[in-house]
């Protein structure tokens, strides 16, 4: 067993490559020349259209432009000098191209050329023949040899195994740039942090905040307790019971349903006008104007008699002293700079996680590296076996799991 590391597996591969295909490079090489020969000869051929060129004559403009044309594809043919079957590959692809172009172009201008480019015409397509016959020649190469293709291939992954082992600098270069963002945010969020506490525990903005909560809560609590009532209202508006209220109590049966707290808070005291409509609704029920059933019809009834007599009545002295304490501080600018600072904390956090992401996606990028170079070294070492006869061990000798460790959060 064979044991080394990825250059010298590039050096070893190389070496075995060529000897395991040179009888296929020996055969190519001789197309090459071939075809390199034809095409300075359809090029020294053409110039014969220049030769008797006469601008007056439309055949001697049309053969100058046909010249022309023809070192145009000429100058436009390339495969690389380096003989191998993907490059011989090219070189069948180029070759048809090349027919394609030149005869498409003769399509056009040779019949408008009169006899004395008939010789001329004659030893181009004769060298035309030669490249097309080449070609075939090729096609059958390349037929004969495709295993050759599969070893090349082997190259192919073993310059991406070079590639992924010797990432490490760049990864190493990205995880730097990302600490040092990170520790910048990290000293951002500390000021913003500090600022927000220090702001807090020197200001009432502890107390204002609560109130909030507070307001929310008692919001809460009333749906709660109109909640019983919100069927038969509805039904209560639905339907001509011919009992008459006043617009204030029709407002408040929308609106204490809509949002309790602001109704209750912004109502006189004893709240007046949700008990005139509730009365209504209750003289409907009473009445047997309204489609409910018993159970409903007696639940409101309950409900109504109940808020009547002040079951509402704490949460609206609750919802005024603290609509009371909000008109003390309205003044205050405590609010806004809450804000300004909330929302710079907020700002800080979100850009210390982003980078922190990064990081991470650094990391996942790492891991799945690592990964690759697992399969690649598998692949390849089961590869080399197959094509080559060899047991090759490939010793990564540039380890990317030191890496992960700096990637930590």
């Amino acid at each position: 067993m064979t044991s080394l590391n990825v250059e010298q597996l590039q050096k070893w591969y190389r070496k075995q490559l060529r000897k395991k295909s040179k009888d296929f490079i020996k055969q190519a090489e001789k197309s090459y020349k071939i075809v390199e020969t034809a095409l300075k000869d359809i090029e020294e051929v053409s110039k014969q259209f220049q030769e008797d060129e006469d601008e007056e004559l439309e055949s001697g403009g049309i053969a100058a432009r046909f010249a022309l044309k023809i070192g145009e594809i000429v100058s436009d043919f390339y495969v690389d000098k380096d003989i191998t079957y993907k490059n011989t590959e090219e070189m069948q692809s180029e070759i048809q191209h090349f027919i394609q172009e030149l005869w498409g172009a003769g399509s056009r201008w040779i019949r408008r050329m009169d006899k004395r480019y008939k010789n001329v015409i004659k030893s181009l397509d004769t060298y035309m023949k030669e490249l097309a016959r080449e070609m075939n020649k090729i096609s059958k190469l390349l037929f004969e040899y495709s295993w050759v293709k599969d070893l090349e291939r082997i190259g192919g992954r073993i310059d991406t195994l070079h590639d992924l082992t010797f990432s490490k600098e760049i990864f190493e270069e990205q995880i730097r740039q990302v600490r040092d963002k990170i520790q910048t945010a990290q000293t951002e969020y500390d000021s913003a942090k500090k600022a927000y506490d220090d702001f807090t525990d020197t200001s009432n903005v502890a107390e204002l905040l609560s109130l909030d909560e507070q307001a929310e809560h008692i919001g809460s609590l009333l749906r709660m307790k109109l909640n019983p009532l919100k069927k038969q209202v509805k039904k209560f508006f639905q339907h001509d019971t011919g009992v008459r209220i006043s617009p204030p109590g029709q407002r408040a049966l929308t609106q204490y349903f809509e949002d309790p707290y602001i109704a209750i808070a912004e109502e006189s005291e004893g709240y007046p006008n949700l008990i005139e409509g509730l009365s209504g609704l209750q003289e409907a029920i009473e009445k047997r104007k309204l489609p409910l059933k018993d159970r409903l019809a007696r639940r409101a009834v309950e409900e109504v008699e109940a808020i009547r007599n002040g079951a509402l009545q704490k949460f609206q002295d609750q919802a005024k002293e603290i609509e009371n304490k909000r008109h003390t501080y309205a003044g205050s600018d405590v609010y806004s700079k809450n804000e300004a600072l909330q929302d710079a904390l907020n700002e800080a956090t979100k850009n210390l996680e982003y980078h922190k992401n990064d990081l991470l996606r650094i990391r996942d990028d790492i891991e799945r590296q690592i990964d690759k170079v697992k399969e690649f070294k598998t692949r390849i070492e089961t590869e080399i076996s197959d094509a080559f006869s060899e047991r090759v061990t490939i010793q990564i000798e540039v380890s990317l799991e030191p890496l992960l460790e700096m990637c930590k959060v």
